[in-house]
């Protein structure tokens, strides 16, 4: 019983001893109560909740993919704010009702539409002969701006046979029509040189385009027709030069010189901007399907022949060339989207990578530096040395390479090549502070040499593991915007510098793409700014030097 006195009096001496020889060393709430008198550590905290809540609510601030891929306006498309009102935005229409504009008929053909409940329609051809049925939709696109540099209409349907008749041939051609350029009947004008070296004019009909013509695009001029059960689903987009190629306007010239000559100057026409969209026009969609079925026909042979064709509603993106708070990238991608969520991965993973490189840190320095002197140390000491050698980015081009491009195999090198500095710090404050008077009571009450690393010694170095982690924060998201700028990094992952290295190889420098590439550069350096004015702030508290 006498002895509890006596250990009571040994752990009072001890807490005195702390508090005698440690004056320099401060806790965490007094060394943050300290920072947080400072301005610059207020500026550098708020700019950091900044980016933190802007990565966070980054699923309601947009509701894009953080994957980068959808499409949601036209390539390098301006901030909506930075451009003139009649500069076009994004028009997005579903055309739902149908209606048969024209048929024609031969032989004992039967031809019935009708439409469908959830939008589109049916028709269904039966007989040996000829047809033709023009189906138009009920509705206008009615487009406001000036001309689009891009479209994309969704095409959607399919084809069978009736069960107790043959297969005909056949023809499905989906047609954008602009009604008011067709009736105004104006012309596209292309000069072209004809091999006696003089130059013609051929003039192109605006407002007309086929969009999906099955038989050009399946078996191209070979036949006029198509047999065969099929279901198509793809999206039209326009500019298409090869689609340009095809139009029946290009095939029905005679002379394959001339036709030649046509087409290739034609192909690099843009027909959504010069063909079909003007201000103030009306544009709708038509489906030209074509029937034959002749028994007598050798090479198409038929005999009571059948045809359905299934459409589904027809979708018609018009991509706008201004979009949205940042704009969009050389394939159409939200730029606000991605940086967005470049914010929350910076901020996330870079307090992460530091986190656990400077635990690594900690209990390499804490045992090498207790030890000191002994085979763990020596050892210990001699990995430091090995590692601190290793080179950081071609370890890291090495391991992409080999386990793939990835942002874990990325931070994990990282992390295993980032902690030596910080242990070499935290092995010379533990020598000094394991021969501290309260170390050595701790010694005499019997405690482990673990318990007296983690509750004596550790806590001493708080301060300086939360500036080690702060400072580095921004040193980890700068190596890796470095590693995807050189084209290492992960070519998936929602990052800063994947925006850096997408920006950079796809043309937003030649394309003087202003919105693309501040982005990523002012995120990087507002980061930065926050933890190092924060890291200042801290380094003036914590350094018995700096403090005032």
């Amino acid at each position: 019983m006498s002895s509890a006195p006596g250990g009571d009096r040994l752990r009072e001496a001890t807490a005195r001893a702390r508090v005698l020889l440690s004056p320099h060393l401060l806790t965490l709430s007094e060394t943050l109560r300290l920072v947080f008198r400072k301005r610059t550590a207020v500026v550098g905290v708020s700019l950091i909740v900044l980016l933190a809540v802007l990565g966070g609510l980054a699923p309601v601030l947009t509701p894009y993919s953080p994957r980068m891929r959808d499409v949601v306006a036209g390539d390098f498309a301006v901030p909506d704010w930075a451009a003139p009102p009649d500069v076009a935005r994004n028009i997005v229409k579903t055309l739902t009702s149908f209606r048969v504009e024209s048929r024609d008929v031969s032989g004992n053909v039967k031809i019935d539409f009708k439409p469908l409940p959830e939008g589109g329609f049916q028709v269904v051809i039966t007989g040996t002969g000829t047809a033709r049925v023009l189906v138009v939709s009920d509705e206008y696109l009615e487009y406001p701006y000036r001309p689009a540099r891009s479209l994309d209409v969704r095409v959607a349907f399919n084809s069978s046979y009736l069960e107790d008749r043959g297969q005909a041939w056949y023809n499905v051609d989906t047609l954008m029509i602009n009604k008011d350029l067709v009736e105004r009947g104006e012309k596209l004008a292309l000069e072209i040189r004809v091999p006696d070296g003089t130059v013609t004019r051929y003039d192109i009909p605006k407002g007309f385009y086929s969009l999906y013509d099955l038989v050009t695009t399946r078996v191209g001029w070979v036949f006029d027709y198509y047999k065969g059960a099929i279901m198509i689903s793809a999206p039209a987009v326009l500019p298409n030069s090869m689609r340009n190629f095809q139009q029946p306007y290009i095939r029905s010239i005679k002379d394959p010189t001339i036709r030649e000559r046509v087409a290739e100057e034609f192909g690099k026409v843009n027909a959504a901007r010069e063909l079909l969209l003007e201000r103030g026009t009306r544009l709708y969609i038509a489906i030209n399907i074509t029937y034959y079925c002749n028994p007598a026909d050798f090479m198409m042979s038929c005999r009571d022949g059948s045809l359905v064709v299934s459409y589904s509603p027809v979708r018609i993106f018009i991509k706008g060339d201004a979009f949205g708070v940042l704009g969009t990238t050389a394939y159409g991608n939200c730029v606000w989207t991605q940086w967005l969520y470049g914010a929350r991965t910076a901020i996330a993973l870079g307090l992460g990578v530091a986190a656990v490189t400077t635990l690594v840190a900690l209990i390499v320095g804490l045992a090498a530096g207790y030890r000191a002197g002994t085979t763990t140390d020596m050892s210990l000491t001699f990995l430091t040395d090995v590692m601190y050698f290793i080179p950081l980015i071609p370890m890291v081009m090495v391991v992409g390479l080999v386990f793939g491009r990835t942002l874990l195999n990325i931070y994990a090198v990282i992390i295993a090549l980032s902690w030596q500095g910080g242990a070499r710090i935290i092995r010379q404050w533990t020598i000094t502070l394991r021969s501290s008077l309260y170390v050595e009571a701790a010694k005499a009450l019997g405690a482990s040499e673990w318990r007296i690393m983690m509750k004596h010694i550790a806590p001493q170095l708080v301060p300086y593991l939360v500036y080690r982690i702060v400072m580095m924060v921004p040193a980890m998201v700068f190596l890796e915007a470095g590693i995807q700028l050189l084209g290492f990094g992960d070519p998936e992952a929602p990052t800063w510098g994947r925006m850096i290295n997408e920006m950079f190889y796809q043309g937003a420098f030649i394309m003087n793409a202003w919105w693309w590439i501040i982005p990523p550069i002012a995120g990087l350096i507002m980061l930065a700014a926050g933890f190092i004015l924060f890291g200042m702030a801290l380094d003036e508290i914590v350094n018995p030097r700096l403090r005032r």
